[in-house]
């Protein structure tokens, strides 16, 4: 007998992530829109790096740094605190109020992890101070913080939508070990237990063994097994999808039906943000991450499965470089969102006036001038 009381609905009747009340579709903002001046700071940050982005609102400039990583389930909350610190300093002007600012870190999923990350934020002082999960600032690039789905597969994967009524559902993020489905890091992985499949006997010859043995410098394909388990690097396996691509991008079977099992993982889980939220009609699906850049092999398998979703739509692309969505949602917050959208012309990339780079403090890089997307 359980010892507590489980039953399908308590379960499963709230979303993983919510936006807060400052992020909603139809919010306003903390200040008047005369009220607002000064810089709004947006951060994007992972298990890899963490982006800093500056927007001034009187100028139009826009300042970027970029340093270590700052997800506190890989480093650490005081690492990750550190990171974003040292990436707010590189990109605050001299002696300029922040009218606010908006964190979206991977991993911070709970009210008790935010909190407990922005006490360690002491470079950030602002009227709106908001840490969200970076699912949340991909969606924003995505749609620029409208209604709609965004689909997210790098090294990972992860959903994220919100309706109009600003409900929230995600599916997905549960990271390599259990999940990560329709990512790069499986791509590769169900590409390299086809290889070690043909080594065993069980399938024929696939051009992902020669693809698997330049790649990685093998001998031969057993001497795979150290980089799976000795000296394991996520982002080092995930980036032998590529190769997947390429394969089937030239006919290869079996390259081509690992697509086709992304492509349908993907969309189960676009599927079920879109029927757990209420949309009234089509919904905009967003695709952001590398592996999309594959094309054709794994978009029209995926737009066969998701007609019931997009009402025959093709997909968007993003808007805006994820920490440009950081960026958007502090507008929001700020009560700014117009000033910013001024900037964004219909079909065409974001480009504020080029101004003069921030002031870097220690990070790895920073520059300033405008901020176009990178896809």
């Amino acid at each position: 007998m359980h010892s507590t009381s489980v039953d399908s609905g308590q379960q499963r009747k709230d979303s993983l992530v919510t936006l807060p009340a400052e992020l909603l579709p139809k919010a306003t903002g903390s200040n008047s829109a005369a009220a607002v001046n000064g810089l709004l700071i947006g951060v994007d940050g992972g298990a890899t790096k963490t982006i800093a982005a500056a927007f001034d609102l009187d100028t139009g400039a826009v300042a970027e740094a970029e340093t270590g990583p700052s997800n506190p389930e890989a480093v650490g909350f005081e690492a990750a605190a550190a990171s974003i610190n040292e990436a707010i300093r590189g990109v605050l002007g001299a002696a300029k109020p922040v009218a606010a600012g908006v964190l979206g870190i991977a991993g911070i999923d709970t009210e008790e992890e935010r909190k407990r990350l922005l006490s360690g934020v002491t470079e950030l002082s602002a009227p709106v101070t908001l840490a969200v999960n970076d699912v949340v600032a991909a969606w924003a690039a995505g749609s620029l913080a409208s209604p709609g789905i965004a689909a997210i597969s790098g090294t990972g994967s992860n959903t994220f939508g919100v309706n109009s009524q600003g409900a929230a559902w995600r599916c997905g993020g549960w990271g390599h070990i259990v999940g990560d489905e329709g990512s790069g890091y499986l791509i590769a992985v169900n590409a390299i237990r086809a290889v070690l499949a043909y080594r065993d006997g069980r399938i024929d010859w696939t051009s992902l063994i020669p693809r698997l043995l330049d790649f990685y410098s093998l001998r031969q394909i057993e001497d795979i097994k150290p980089i799976i388990y000795r000296d394991f690097d996520k982002a080092r396996i995930a980036s032998f999808a590529q190769q997947v691509a390429e394969a089937a991008h030239e006919g290869d079977a079996m390259a081509t039906g690992i697509f086709q099992q992304a492509a349908a993982d993907l969309a189960r889980q676009i599927s079920s943000v879109y029927q757990a939220l209420d949309f009234g009609g089509p919904a905009e699906v967003t695709l952001i991450g590398s592996n999309f850049r594959a094309g054709e092999v794994l978009t029209s398998p995926l737009r066969e499965h998701l007609r019931h979703v997009t009402g025959g739509r093709d997909f968007a692309a993003p808007k805006l470089p994820a920490v440009g969505g950081s960026l958007w949602l502090a507008a929001r917050a700020a009560g700014a969102e117009h000033r910013v959208r001024r900037r964004t012309h219909p079909g065409r990339r974001w480009r504020p006036r080029p101004a003069a780079a921030g002031r870097a403090s220690g990070g790895r890089s920073a520059r300033g001038g405008p901020a176009a997307p990178r896809r």
